[in-house]
């Protein structure tokens, strides 16, 4: 019976023994393949002395695009791409939540500063300010100093004053970019910067709603005479054509007939 015991025991511990070298191979199986995924952050880490086409500024050109590479790679490669794709991707909306959560902080401290520059304590030590007061009587003189202390605050909470109305300037002109991405386009950027030197009472925003309206409007008058100028064409065309003479303007092929000719243009323009 001991034996038994003794060699069911001896069992058990091998058992278990081969259980821990089971799962410390696991284990050690698994974080070697977690090494192998190639993520956002050790593809940043290559350079060029691991690859020459890894270079600090890299801007590869006249390569065939990357879908047809997609559909030649193995599949361990697409399967690093994914990788890849999916790690920038949760990089990118922790940096927007970042981003956002900032600038609610931003937001909430600026209020903070503005109400305590702005409180109803020192808008009512406004009204002091602009009183005439008589000096001769007791409160008179009590008057005064009060508005002589009006005075004075209204000075010290200037500079502040102003530093917080330039943050909410730059916050609202920070919103308004994000807003309209298309400010910064060729199109755009310039007539604005010239708009603004040219009437500085203009807001950012004004102009931008001005020069993008000029714009479209300008795009509009251009497609509307390009549609005139093609129809008219086509026009003079088909009676050049239907009267027997044999054209061929911006490559409009010739016709035996005006039924032809007229099948022709009828076909174009459906």
């Amino acid at each position: 019976m001991e034996n038994n015991d003794n060699t069911s025991a001896g069992a058990e511990t091998v058992s278990s023994q081969n259980t821990q070298v089971t799962t410390g191979e696991t284990t050690e199986t698994l974080a070697s393949l977690e090494e192998e995924l190639l993520s956002i952050d050790e593809l940043l880490k290559l350079n060029s002395e691991d690859y020459p086409e890894f270079e600090e500024d890299a801007n590869h050109k006249g390569m065939k695009p990357l879908h047809h590479w997609m559909e030649h790679m193995p599949e361990d490669v697409r399967k690093h791409v994914a990788n890849m794709r999916a790690s920038y991707t949760k990089k990118t909306q922790d940096i927007a939540q970042q981003r956002k959560e900032l600038e609610q902080l931003k937001q909430e401290l600026l209020s903070q500063k503005s109400l305590a520059v702005n409180n109803p304590m020192i808008e009512q030590m406004k009204q002091y300010a602009d009183t005439q007061n008589d000096l001769y009587t007791e409160a008179g003189m009590q008057a005064e100093i009060k508005k002589q202390a009006a005075l004075m605050l209204q000075e010290m909470m200037k500079p502040a004053q102003q530093q917080i109305q330039l943050e909410q300037r730059q916050m609202e002109l920070q919103r308004f970019k994000a807003e309209h991405p298309d400010l910064t386009s060729d199109e755009l950027k310039k007539p604005i910067a010239q708009m603004l030197m040219e009437r500085p009472e203009l807001k950012l925003e004004d102009a931008y709603y001005i020069v993008k309206s000029k714009v479209e409007t300008a795009k509009a008058i251009h497609a509307q005479e390009e549609a005139k100028r093609i129809k008219q064409e086509r026009k003079e065309t088909f009676q050049k054509t239907s009267s027997g003479k044999s054209v061929s303007p911006s490559g409009t092929p010739q016709f035996k007939s005006a039924w032809e000719a007229f099948q022709y243009h009828k076909n174009i323009s459906k």
